[in-house]
């Protein structure tokens, strides 16, 4: 049997991702941090079930570009994928220059999880319901402030909107990372933070902060005396997620194998219990659907951003 040249082309592209050659997976973030856990959660699990071998390699700086651009220019064989975060579809709002196409140069390939972001405030600030802090941050404008991981961060723009959506004036103090913010709001020296789900679970099991809300529709069963953001009268509804991305032409079949790989692994009893204790779900797309997801994302994100005057630190 012959097979034709663009076929065989394709199937020795895919080679790296189906073999025993390790894949090389670049995380924007530093070891520890959510990115990296789930990371390094699916690979895991992934190499339990198929043998498949990967090294996880945190190429951090410049709020995930470096890892980004990197990913996006290497060769489209299977042999790098790329961690992407809601941090990724930010950027064209935020850069007025990227070295690559956002929308174009890395494909979504599978999401890992998804996770609502937490609406957290420091004990000593006596503020305990999202209405209370609506209430008091209107009374008092721009005497209350919030932390986040630096000027354009995830956590910055997410806690951008939520001002922005409830109308309320309260000053933003950058710090160099959300374990910077956490340490501070549980010391009294920040008043509020907006955080993923593992981050804010661990200020909140200190004693020392105060769950207000969460960011999703419904209650999180991490936190489930905690209100949505909705219930207490916010329009607010964004979420942290984190999957796969590859180079723009790597073969649909390897896409589709990461793609299996990760859903095979995220939906086993244990690592479905490990993501339900840190607030998280496994995702359900396929790769056409997180592709259309984090398109429709860029295109909301740029949107909010550019309309509420964000500007990251170039």
């Amino acid at each position: 049997m012959r097979l034709g040249l663009a076929t065989l082309l394709a199937l020795l592209a895919g080679c790296c991702y189906a073999q025993s050659k390790p894949v090389r997976v670049l995380v924007p973030f530093a070891p520890g941090g959510a990115s990296d856990v789930y990371t390094r959660m699916a690979t895991q699990k992934i190499t339990e079930q198929t043998g498949k071998t990967f090294v996880v390699e945190n190429r951090t700086g410049a709020g995930g570009r470096i890892a980004w651009e990197a990913a996006a220019k290497s060769p489209p064989d299977g042999s790098t994928i790329a961690l992407i975060d809601a941090t990724y579809p930010m950027l064209p709002g935020l850069f007025d220059r990227l070295g690559w196409d956002v929308s174009s140069d890395l494909v979504p390939a599978a999401m890992i999880a998804l996770t609502p972001f937490v609406v957290v405030a420091s004990t000593q600030s006596g503020i305990k319901t999202l209405p209370a802090l609506i209430q008091e941050a209107r009374a008092r404008p721009g005497k209350l402030n919030y932390g986040s991981a630096g000027v354009g961060s995830v956590t910055h723009v997410v806690a951008a909107l939520l001002l922005h959506n409830t109308r309320i004036d309260v000053a933003h103090i950058p710090y160099k990372g959300m374990s910077d913010v956490s340490a501070a709001l549980q010391g009294g020296q920040v008043d509020l933070m907006v955080a993923a789900t593992p981050t804010a679970l661990g200020a909140i099991r200190s004693g020392k902060a105060v769950p207000l809300a969460v960011s999703s529709s419904s209650r999180s069963p991490a936190l489930p005396d905690v209100p949505t953001a909705r219930e207490g009268g916010a329009d607010y509804l964004v979420f942290n997620w984190f999957g796969f991305a590859v180079p723009k032409g790597t073969p649909k079949a390897t896409i589709d194998a990461l793609r299996d790989d990760v859903a095979r692994a995220t939906h086993t009893l244990d690592v479905s219990e490990k993501l339900a204790a840190q607030g998280a779900q496994a995702g359900t797309d396929t790769a056409d659907q997180f592709g259309d997801f984090v398109r429709s994302e860029t295109k909301r994100w740029t949107e909010l951003i550019r309309a509420s005057g964000i500007k990251a630190e170039q």
